[in-house]
């Protein structure tokens, strides 16, 4: 197995919801890795015992059964913890040789959030007194880290007895004051720069992957020591006086150090925060020498810095996203967005813009390009767009008629009838001409275009989209429903806050005919229960006599049974009266938690 897969390392992830269609082709292409576990076998048969620190051939084959044994899993949590400290007792005294090497400080990483306090304490004794070479080990500083995590979270703990809550509360500091004290040494280096980012996260149990919304941050409950608290700002404090301070936000390592101080101050010292954002936009965001060839804005000449320019949109007041939007953004809003690198940022200025009169100038800027963003294979922007305008409500009819313009579909009207499939596949209206829909059912629609469609469905007029549907055929109706991303389209339809109850009873009717192929499927009975759910008694009658019809098929497969146990169907065959007395009891107790729920 090649280094790297053991290296904890810090990638790019942009938010799932926001990727566009290219990203999310080239991963499904790529080959998966060999599983380390895998890698471990094959090297043992070539006489290779892990990297790193040479381990007894037996010692080896010993490791890699106990990952194979915890893969298996076990019985219960109390397994698992014996299982660990057994584990744990066949390394004493090789505590430093076992971590050091690429198996066993797997293993070593994977069993100490069960091991015993005793067991931790070993380890915390053995790694204290080799600080300085174990934080910058490409295996042992892994094991570092877990036992930062460990300590910290212990030490945390009511359970946890006071003298170790002490001994967990000094290593966490000890560890992290080392680090701080040789600042130059170790934020250079790919290994104790991480160290350096789990002791500033776990220090103020900062969760890990945690998004900020809205600049709302989430509450953290647990009391966090001053002690740990004031560590986390000397690290503020030191690297924001630093004089080579924006050659860090030049690097992939250092700017991602950077990334994790600044979600810390977040929750520590906003005021430090704002000094960090007010530094990096007047020295490394409009002060940079980028020689890029597009011509970019200067703050988006290397990735590290335009990663630093999201994180900073998502941390930063009020006031300090306007002055990131008027420095970095403004009057380059459709460069930025057609260009790869660059799509991400703007995306993220969209979703953390709270200031509605702000948004409208962002959508005004982009609203006359929006072929050429999703041309280019950037939808992400259109659907943040399309949030954006729910959230701010506003801009909703501009958006819609520019994106039926965008796809060729606003005129003349009847080629509005197209859109619903345009958009859920992301093609133009003449490219849709060519396509059938024979097999829409089974099509890999884009996701974006069904989430963006799915959204349009809650704005407050969304009657050129309602229409677009209604007019639909029936048979592309059903294989749109039947689809793994179109069947959410019925939902959000029946759901729409502002769809009308005669247009959810015009669907309803529309689907007359089709339920039993509905009922049956996996993502079609989906859409078949959010039809039903929003049905009145007469259409509901309808389609349980269009179920019992004939052919009973549809009840044999594994979703059509459960949708025959939800609507009651063995009782309608028996009796109509009884059935529709339950139905009503039914919809009477929903009324009444809906109304407990308010």
């Amino acid at each position: 197995m090649d280094d790297s897969s053991s290296v904890i390392m810090e990638p790019r992830q942009p938010n799932p919801n926001l990727m566009d269609s290219n990203t999310t082709n080239k991963r499904n292409n790529r080959k998966r890795k060999k599983s380390f576990l895998k890698n471990a076998r094959k090297y043992a048969k070539k006489g290779h015992y892990g990297r790193g620190s040479q381990l007894e051939e037996d010692t080896y084959h010993y490791f890699v059964k106990i990952l194979e044994t915890f893969k298996e899993g076990f019985d219960s949590e109390e397994d698992k913890i014996i299982f660990a400290n057994n584990v744990f007792d066949q390394t004493d005294k090789q505590e430093v040789n076992c971590c050091c090497n690429q198996v066993g400080c797997r293993v070593v990483e994977m069993l100490l959030p069960f091991a015993h306090d005793d067991v931790v304490k070993r380890f915390i004794s053995v790694f204290s007194e080799e600080i300085r070479p174990l934080s910058s080990d490409r295996f042992a500083s892994h094991v570092l880290e877990s036992l930062v995590i460990q300590s910290c979270k212990r030490a945390l703990m009511e359970k946890t007895n006071e003298d170790m809550k002490i001994y967990y509360k000094n290593f966490a500091i000890k560890v992290s004051k080392f680090l701080l004290n040789n600042l130059e040494d170790y934020i250079w280096d790919n290994y104790g720069n991480h160290v350096m980012r789990t002791c500033l996260t776990n220090l103020i149990q900062l969760p890990s992957g945690k998004t900020i919304k809205n600049n709302i941050e989430q509450e953290i409950k647990i009391e966090i020591p001053d002690d740990f608290v004031e560590i986390v700002k000397e690290y503020g404090q030191r690297l924001i006086s630093w004089p080579q301070f924006d050659q860090l936000c030049k690097s992939d390592l250092t700017s991602g150090f950077l990334q994790e101080l600044m979600k810390c101050l977040k929750n520590v010292d906003s005021k430090l925060l704002k000094a960090y954002i007010k530094k990096l936009i007047k020295d490394v965001f409009t002060n940079s020498n980028s020689d890029n060839s597009n011509l970019l804005p200067p703050a988006f000449g290397s990735q590290s810095v335009i990663v630093l320019i999201e994180i900073s949109l998502q941390l930063s007041s009020s006031k300090m996203f306007t002055k990131l939007y008027t420095s970095c953004f403004t009057g380059n809003l459709v460069k930025l967005s057609t260009t790869r690198m660059t799509n991400y940022a703007v995306q993220r200025l969209i979703q953390y813009c709270t200031v509605k009169e702000e948004y409208e100038l962002i959508f005004d800027e982009l609203v006359d390009h929006f072929k050429e963003i999703f041309e280019i294979g950037h939808s992400g922007i259109i659907l943040a767009l399309a949030e954006a305008c729910k959230r701010h409500c506003t801009k909703q009819g501009s958006f819609v008629q520019n994106l039926m313009k965008a796809f060729d579909c606003f005129e003349p009207e009847d080629r509005q009838n197209s859109f619903i499939l345009c958009l859920s596949r992301f093609i133009v209206y003449d490219e849709h001409l060519k396509r059938t829909n024979e097999n829409l059912q089974k099509e890999k629609l884009n996701l974006h275009g069904t989430l963006i469609l799915q959204k349009m469905l809650d704005y407050n007029k969304p009657i050129k989209i309602v229409n677009a549907i209604l007019n639909l055929e029936q048979t592309d109706l059903l294989n749109l429903f039947s689809n793994v991303m179109g069947s959410h389209i019925a939902d959000s339809y029946v759901k729409g806050a502002f769809v009308g109850e005669k247009s959810r009873e015009r669907l309803i009717r529309k689907m007359m005919g089709t339920y039993k192929d509905l009922a049956h499927g996996k993502y079609s009975s989906r859409s078949f229960e959010a039809l039903w759910n929003f049905a009145n008694m007469k259409c509901r009658i309808l389609i349980m006599e269009e179920l019992s019809h004939k052919d009973g098929s549809w009840i044999n497969s594994d979703f059509g049974k459960i949708i025959a146990q939800k609507i009651n169907f063995v009782t309608f065959k028996r009796n109509k009266e009884e059935w529709k007395n339950s139905m009503n009891k039914g919809n009477k107790s929903e009324e009444i938690l809906a109304e407990l729920l308010k």
